[in-house]
């Protein structure tokens, strides 16, 4: 299993619930088109600190043969022309269990 962890930071006062509800239901798409997307969670920071991120999506694949999938999917291509040119930061992470 592939653990896929990206974490975002958008411009400030950008991201708003309705941004999230979108994200969710982006990747609820995502994880239905499939078979090797196990798990997904898309978590809103809840503490404001200067170091903290926004949005953090957490994915839980069957192997690393699914992330390129995944990445080409056209709603995670319509996703990230829609929000990438409000991101200030991004960190992806990835590791195997």
């Amino acid at each position: 299993m592939l653990r896929h962890l990206v974490i975002f930071t958008f411009e400030k006062n950008f991201l708003k619930d309705e941004h999230i509800k979108e994200y969710a239901r982006a990747f609820d798409i995502i994880k239905e088109a499939f078979d090797g997307v196990k798990d997904v969670h898309v978590r809103r920071n809840c503490i404001e600190r200067p170091a903290n991120m926004d949005l953090m999506v957490e994915m839980d694949l069957t192997g690393p043969e699914i992330l390129p999938l995944y990445l080409n999917h056209p709603e995670h291509v319509r996703m990230g022309n829609k929000y990438n040119p409000h991101v200030t930061a991004r960190v992806s992470f990835d590791y195997e269990y």
